[in-house]
């Protein structure tokens, strides 16, 4: 009996030693809710520092710290915790330390320590002490990476109808872009571009570090996306340009120059997407033409990347297809070889009707153009194909010499009176003046009225009181830019071509009229008079880069190794406005060509 008794007091004591241990421990100020400090911490993307005991003995602290980042940029504020546990249950108190930067504040487990400006290495130590004086302690590393950045400066083309009220700087061909929202998704930042069109993130300091993000530029219905590499040296700044082209229906144009498209100059990158349920989603499968090129939109993002075969910069259409969609075809896409044509396509299911008025999405002379060419030609992009039959049904425009105070007004049909009317392509219009205008002089246009349709029958959206103004140029004597061979070449290929640059656009047909060339091959003597009629017979003859450019290629290849004179003895050519070319007449030149 007494034993029995024992036994129950010493259970009693026993009892009441781990109560007290277990009141003790969490009542502590510095305890932390979980006591298992191996268990499993629920913020599994948090960094956790190294733990380390100052004494060998099982009955010390453990300490563990847990942080967002372990790579910051200069003077970024990192906050810290802190998970202390005395195993055997007595109170812990912490204090930190860091070997770099400040801890400036703390709060029971918390701290936050602001980085310092120059990069490297720091380590942040958490001290844990019980009551009994043992400690241990953590240590976390910090990188500090420099201060870099990536800039984008976004710009407009000066033709599209949205940038023609500008009035800054009119003789510059592109504007500034301000309020564009720009997104950098991988690293969590999203910016506006200011009055000068420029927008800036710190890499570094960003909500999330990559080594390349997807970039969002979107302004009013303008939106295109591009990959940049974020990968650059401590300080330094990646910098990129981007200018919008006057856009179609559902498609966003847009050339990107700058670091991230070093690789990819003189492409063009093409993104099909649609609207689903009020989300945008990659359509895959869609066949791209880019000129003579073709490919395939990927499942991934539905992107595709074409080459040009344009030798320098131009224009090249572009056509869109997949079974169950609409055909986007019929435009023109800029290509420049000093950047990255980006074409952003939505697509709409086949039977949708659109829910879009037709528009004009630019016009050539923009508002406050100045040297505006003489011969013209004006231009009107449509954002989408147009009934060109019916285009001046139902049409009134006035045209003002504010200088002389003199006007013309056209209504319907008269257009084609005073106008060569040419359609590019079902979305580009041109008028080409069947006289002159007048040089260095001060027009404005007016559109009182203009009712027509596009292709699948939607209205043009109304356009009366359409107003801009624009100066001509001085329209001087055109001249000869440059030639190729030029004299004295050597190693000229044995098809040529043969070329000649003008300094404006030339009158295409007025290169026969009275025209005499003579070639001669100073090895064997032989000589050859062509004029205009035999010329053709000759060369192919191709005008280019809206007709400055004459290209001759011969339809028989010359001699190798062979000794060449040529000489224009005479030509009427003339440019659109119908002046003659100074010193085109008598021009010649000696060349070489190539061996086999």
């Amino acid at each position: 009996m007494k034993t029995r008794y024992i036994t129950k007091q010493l259970l009693f004591v026993v009892l009441c030693m781990l109560t007290a241990i277990i009141i003790a421990g969490c009542t502590s100020s510095n305890s932390i809710k979980s006591l298992n400090p191996v268990a499993a911490d629920a913020e599994k993307d948090l960094k956790i520092g190294d733990n380390t005991d100052t004494r060998s003995t099982s009955l010390l602290p453990v300490v563990n710290i847990y942080a967002a980042r372990s790579v910051v940029g200069p003077e970024a504020e990192l906050s810290l915790r802190a998970e202390a546990v005395d195993p055997a249950g007595g109170q812990v108190n912490i204090a930190w330390e860091a070997s770099n930067g400040n801890i400036i504040s703390t709060d029971a487990s918390n701290a936050v320590w602001k980085a310092p400006a120059e990069t490297s290495t720091n380590v942040i130590t958490c001290i844990a002490t019980d009551v009994r004086g043992g400690q241990a302690k953590a240590e976390y590393s910090v990188e500090v990476v420099g201060n870099s950045t990536y800039r984008l400066t976004i710009k407009a083309d000066r033709t599209s109808v949205l940038t023609s009220r500008i009035t800054s700087d009119p003789t510059s061909p592109v504007v500034p872009v301000s309020a564009a929202r720009v997104e950098l998704t991988a690293i969590g930042e999203v910016g506006v571009s200011d009055g000068s069109g420029m927008v800036e993130f710190n890499i570094d300091q960003a909500s999330a570090l990559a080594t390349s993000t997807l970039v969002i530029v979107r302004h009013g219905d303008w939106e295109v996306s591009y990959v940049a590499s974020l990968i650059v040296g401590d300080g330094l700044r990646i910098i990129d340009e981007l200018t919008f082209y006057p856009g179609f229906n559902e498609v966003s144009i847009a050339v990107a120059r700058g670091d991230s498209f070093m690789l990819r100059r003189g492409m063009i990158e093409v993104t099909a997407v649609e609207n689903s349920a009020g989300v945008i989603k990659p359509v895959a499968e869609v066949t791209i033409d880019a000129g003579a090129n073709q490919a395939m939109s990927a499942s991934a993002d539905g992107r595709a990347i074409l080459s040009s075969n344009l030798a320098g910069n131009g224009e090249t259409t572009i056509r869109l297809a997949r079974a169950g969609y609409k055909t986007i075809e019929g435009y023109y896409v800029p290509v420049t070889v000093d950047g990255l044509t980006l074409v952003n396509a939505r697509l709409s299911k086949s039977g949708t009707i659109p829910e879009l008025d037709a528009i004009i999405s630019w016009t050539r002379p923009y508002n406050n153009q100045t040297a505006f060419p003489v011969s013209g030609p004006f231009e009107i992009g449509f954002g989408q194909p147009m009934e060109k039959d019916a285009i001046f049904n139902d049409f009134s425009l006035m045209i003002q010499n504010k200088s002389r105070n003199t006007m013309v007004s056209l209504s319907g049909r008269q257009v084609e009176q005073h106008f060569r009317v040419v359609w590019k392509s079902d979305t580009r219009l041109q008028l080409f003046p069947k006289q002159a205008l007048a040089a260095s002089t001060r027009y404005s246009m007016l559109i009182s009225r203009w009712n027509a349709r596009a292709i699948d029958s939607r209205m043009l959206k109304t356009y009366e009181g359409f107003y801009g103004e624009f100066t001509t140029d001085a329209d001087p004597t055109p001249t000869i830019v440059a030639t190729s061979p030029k004299n004295g070449d050597t190693n000229v290929g044995r098809t040529g071509p043969f070329t000649i640059r003008f300094d404006r656009s030339m009158k295409t047909d007025s290169l026969y009229n009275g025209l005499e060339i003579e070639i001669t091959s100073l090895d064997s003597g032989a000589r050859t008079v062509l004029d205009g009629t035999s010329l053709r017979s000759h060369f192919s003859v191709t005008w280019k880069e809206s007709n400055t450019l004459l290209e001759l290629v011969p339809y028989r290849m010359l001699r190798a190794s062979g000794s060449y004179l040529i000489r224009l003895n005479s030509c009427n050519l003339v440019s659109e406005s119908g002046k003659e070319v100074s010193g085109f007449e008598k021009l010649w030149g000696q060349f070489k060509t190539g061996s086999l």
